[in-house]
């Protein structure tokens, strides 16, 4: 729940026509639960149930008002002094879900356990005949160490599971509505929206599918992990563009089937453990592979996401066949013989248009590693992230160089020179490749400037492309704990203070320094595939108390 009040104020005497504007948000989110439990063993077997509901409601509303034309008088802020007629804009969100569900798990001889659960959602932003959706969960476990007599093993088990995971959409997009427009006239008037909602739309459902195996050893000082999984996700609710000879340029329905295939595993040690100093350690590694099987009939590629600069724009698409999340854009254009870079007949590099897939945008793998040492009554733990493969467009980069404020564009060149130098002083940027029109190969010089600035600074995002693997230190934590001796006289169990520090270091990363690739992010997007004007990573350090009675 949050209300936030924003105020602005523009006062007389600057290059701006003075003005004043007011806004108000509030979003209140409210959960009601009720759950109950019933636990029961019967003999060799057990029983563990749970049956509840949940009601999720949701009121979220702003107005803001600004003034037009100017203020009537120096130093009132207040939307009357507005001399035109003011702006306001109102909007009010309301969606409600009421959930059901139930668990059941049973098992037998601690050995073998199957669990089931069930789950219906009521959803007020889905239409009547499609608003309340079931989804079910299977899963089954077999704890084969029980049944063996060895020593070395201390635990072992393998599981299977299956579930179904039903989700709604935002609210206002299954019937017709209008938009308040501008006033003409003296009249209101009101819009059609560009995008046509659908009266029928259904709820989509992921199918996932999982298998793994759990392993302990040597009194559980070593053991691994290991999941493979797969994901389904079929009647995605999405925004389809739409001829513009039907009045809206774009239509939500349920369309697409993507497939999502991967393995995950996890390696526990403690190399060493005695009661004055232990080291424990925990590795774990991922690797997803997407698959884009079927868009909508009659299509073969959908835009997630696009952005502009300059007239220029690059797309994340997604293409049936082709793994999730290709970063579309232009290029440079190439010989077909050698692979170098095509050059017109002033020299500048020649660009595709922004038709050339660069791939999926998504890392070939990631993963963690934590190291916790305990010397009597001191720990240290540190964290590592790391990521292997995946790219980004960074356009800070591409504007820095064309703007004139990145060290690339004041360079000294081959011949000793600073490439902004005129090109008759001995300045200017090497060029190679093959000239378009002769084929013959170019080795030349050209003003930076117009290379900088109108070329690869605005027109050619392949140069702006960069590999977001990285290997970062997350966390470093040192911390005491208190023996048991100085808490004789203090009522509590236990005390312990830490030292925490946040994101203090990156280790290796192959993206120019100055861009964290572990922290981009794409607004509200899921996937992250460019970044603009990324603010610097934040690096935290703090103090942890933990007092226990």
């Amino acid at each position: 729940m949050f209300t936030q009040n924003i105020e602005s104020r523009t006062a007389f005497g600057g290059k701006r026509l003075p003005a004043y504007s007011v806004g108000k948000f509030q979003n209140k989110e409210m959960n009601y639960e009720f759950l109950a439990q019933y636990n029961k063993k019967f003999g060799e077997f057990s029983l563990n149930a749970n049956l509840g509901g949940n009601i999720y409601d949701r009121r979220y509303s702003y107005l803001s008002m600004s003034t037009v034309g100017g203020l009537s008088a120096p130093g009132f802020f207040n939307i009357d002094a507005s001399i035109d007629r003011p702006n306001t804009t109102s909007y009010l969100l309301r969606k409600q879900i009421r959930s059901g569900f139930g668990m059941v798990s049973v098992g037998f001889r601690d050995t073998y356990y199957i669990d089931a659960s069930i789950r219906n959602d009521n959803s007020s932003a889905l239409p009547e005949a499609n608003n309340s959706y079931w989804y079910p969960s299977l899963s089954g476990s077999f704890v084969f160490s029980q049944l063996l007599d060895w020593n070395t093993l201390s635990f072992g088990k393998i599981r299977g599971s299956y579930a179904k995971a039903g989700s709604d959409l935002d609210p206002y997009q299954t019937t017709e509505s209008f938009g308040v427009g501008t006033v003409y006239g003296g009249t209101n008037t009101s819009f059609v929206p560009d995008n046509l909602n659908n009266p029928t739309i259904e709820p989509s459902f992921a199918h996932s599918y999982e298998a793994g195996m759990e392993l302990r050893f040597f009194k559980n000082r070593f053991g691994f992990d290991f999941t493979y999984y797969e994901q389904k996700n079929k009647n995605q609710i999405i925004s389809l563009d739409v001829s513009g000879a039907s009045g809206y340029s774009s239509s939500t329905i349920n369309a697409g089937l993507i497939e999502n295939k991967g393995i995950e595993l996890t390696i526990n040690a403690k190399p060493i453990q005695t009661d004055f100093f232990s080291w424990d350690a925990t590795f774990n590694i991922n690797r997803n592979r997407s698959m884009v099987v079927e868009l909508a009939p009659g299509i073969d590629v959908y835009t997630y996401s696009s952005t502009t600069y300059s007239s220029v724009s690059s797309y994340l698409n997604s293409y049936v066949g082709e793994p999730f999340g290709s970063l579309i854009g232009q290029a440079y254009q190439r010989d077909t013989a050698s692979g170098k870079i095509l050059l017109g007949t002033d020299n500048m590099p020649l660009y595709t248009d922004a038709t050339h897939n660069f791939g999926s945008v998504l890392p070939d793998f990631n993963g963690g590693l934590q190291n916790t040492i305990r010397i009597g009554q001191f720990d240290i733990s540190a964290m590592i992230d790391f990521q292997g493969g995946g790219q980004f467009f960074s356009r800070s980069k591409m504007l820095a160089v064309r703007t004139g404020q990145d060290p690339l564009t004041v360079a000294i060149n081959d011949r000793g020179q600073n490439v902004r130098d005129p090109l008759e002083d001995g300045g200017g940027v090497r060029i190679s490749g093959i000239s378009a029109e002769t084929g013959a190969e170019v080795s030349d010089y050209v003003d930076a400037r117009s290379y900088y600035r109108n070329v690869i600074g605005r027109r050619i995002y392949e140069e702006w492309l960069y590999d977001a693997s990285y290997i970062k230190l997350r966390e470093v934590r040192l911390g005491y704990t208190l023996s048991e001796n100085l808490l004789k006289s203090l009522p509590f169990k236990s005390v312990g203070i830490a030292l925490i520090a946040r994101n203090p270091a990156m280790i290796w990363q192959n993206a120019p320094k100055g861009i964290d690739p572990s922290e981009i992010s794409t607004g509200s997007q899921s996937i992250s595939w460019y970044e603009s004007g990324q603010l610097v990573s934040v690096r935290s350090y703090g103090i942890n108390l933990n007092i226990t009675f």
